[in-house]
């Protein structure tokens, strides 16, 4: 059984704050020593439930905040950016079933801690006249690849909006969100064995899942400035509809998503 697993950073344990996130400092050290404890207790499931190989993707930020040092034999590490998958570089047809750890609810969720997609730069993703965020996104491409998203873990309001998109998802709440930048905690040890559990359950039923299909309908990429619009209607095949908003189809969502990242990289959303 081959395992893909995204690794985020604002929906983890122990993380609430902008502090937490920077790329360095007191409070993003000790964020990067929760991101590594989650995926730890994570990759213990996955170990547990057979899993055969498992590539993670360190899908926050410019993707160096895990240490290779100490992983288990059966895990491969991608890091560094810009990744030509962006935050699910490694996912792929060969993979069983994909993960994400540590994610945050979609931008603009009230209540949500951390809430965004991908950066301050985009307002709104919708496909056709649904709102996504980053585990959208995900799960719409791990369906091209007819992979199931089978898990998930972050606040209360992102495995909300996992559930609302993908039936039967298994997931953890390790945090219930109360405003942006804060958050009533489930002690770390506590949630981690959950973690563990709820992977190895998700992981040994037959019952998982179906892959999220596509609907063939365009993908709205809507940012909070018009100036990032500018630039990223020079990519070929969108179209601009409003001062904010383009428009992108596809052959497939991963021409799509292609065409989505190509877009945030010339709006200067991803290095």
């Amino acid at each position: 059984m081959k395992l893909f697993v995204s690794v985020d950073l604002e929906g983890v344990c122990g993380v609430v704050d902008e502090r937490d996130t920077a790329r360095d400092g007191p409070a993003a050290r000790r964020a990067r020593d929760h991101l590594r404890a989650d995926l730890d207790a994570v990759l213990e499931g996955c170990l547990a439930a057979g899993a055969d190989e498992v590539v993670v993707c360190d899908a926050h930020d410019d993707g160096r905040n895990l240490d290779p040092a100490g992983l288990p034999r059966r895990v491969t590490l991608v890091s560094g950016s810009p990744a030509p998958g962006s935050m699910f570089e490694g996912l792929g047809s060969g993979c069983d079933a994909a993960l994400f750890v540590g994610y945050h609810a979609r931008a603009g969720t009230a209540g949500a801690v951390l809430e965004h997609t991908w950066d301050h730069r985009i307002y709104e993703v919708r496909v056709g006249d649904l709102p996504v965020g980053e585990f959208g996104i995900a799960a719409l491409l791990a369906g091209h690849f007819a992979v199931p998203a089978v898990y998930l873990s972050g606040d209360d309001k992102v495995v909300a909006e996992a559930r609302a998109l993908v039936a039967g998802i298994a997931a953890t709440v390790v945090k219930t969100g109360i405003r942006r930048e804060v958050a009533a905690w489930h002690a770390p040890e506590e949630a981690r064995t959950r973690m563990r559990a709820d992977v190895e359950a998700a992981l040994r039923t037959p019952r998982k899942p179906a892959p999220l299909v596509w609907d063939g309908a365009p993908l709205r990429l809507t940012f909070t400035r018009v100036t990032y619009c500018d630039l990223a209607e020079t990519c070929p095949g969108v179209v601009r509809l409003d001062g904010r908003t383009l428009e992108m189809s596809g052959a497939s969502f991963a021409d799509v998503y292609r065409t989505f990242l190509a877009c945030l990289r010339l709006a200067g959303s991803e290095g």
